[in-house]
């Protein structure tokens, strides 16, 4: 877009909005895939999650100066406009600090799951060692067999 064209505020938010609140959905559907152990639905979702954000990053890389423009600009549009505008910003803004919660969340339910795994894993390495071990030091006496040809 040139600097001769003007840009439609109210219409670029709202969008940007309701990929925030589109986001925010996705977030919620994973965290309750996460703790549901639910891998397969996770995977859908985070493709879905993944096309979105290409989506929107798309859309913003269209006006790169955005916010400087929107600095510059805002007291040019009318007060209703502004106003609005602003409210649009302020909700994008509380959906987004959800989303940022959310993710931390996931993340760590993520991170929680993969340590217990791991530890699970190396227990069962350790049984199976003692295991091993037992057997191996049972080994002469088990194996044992009466001759009787001597």
């Amino acid at each position: 877009m040139t600097s001769t064209q003007k840009i439609d505020y109210l219409k670029l938010f709202s969008v940007r909005l309701e990929y925030s609140k589109a986001l925010l959905k996705l977030s919620i559907q994973q965290q309750s895939l996460i703790n549901q152990d639910d891998y397969t639905g996770l995977l859908d979702v985070l493709g879905k999650k993944q096309r979105l954000l290409g989506q929107l990053d798309q859309y913003t890389r269209q006006l790169p100066s955005l916010w400087e423009q929107w600095k510059r600009e805002r007291s040019l549009l009318t007060l209703e406009q502004r106003e609005t505008c602003e409210e649009i910003l302020s909700e994008s803004e509380e959906v987004l600090s959800k989303l940022l919660e959310i993710e931390d969340t996931s993340t760590k339910s993520m991170v929680d799951r993969r340590d217990r795994t791991k530890q699970q894993v190396q227990s069962l390495n350790q049984g199976e060692k003692v295991g091993e071990a037992y057997r191996d030091s049972l080994a002469p006496v088990t194996h044992r067999h009466l001759n009787i040809d001597q």
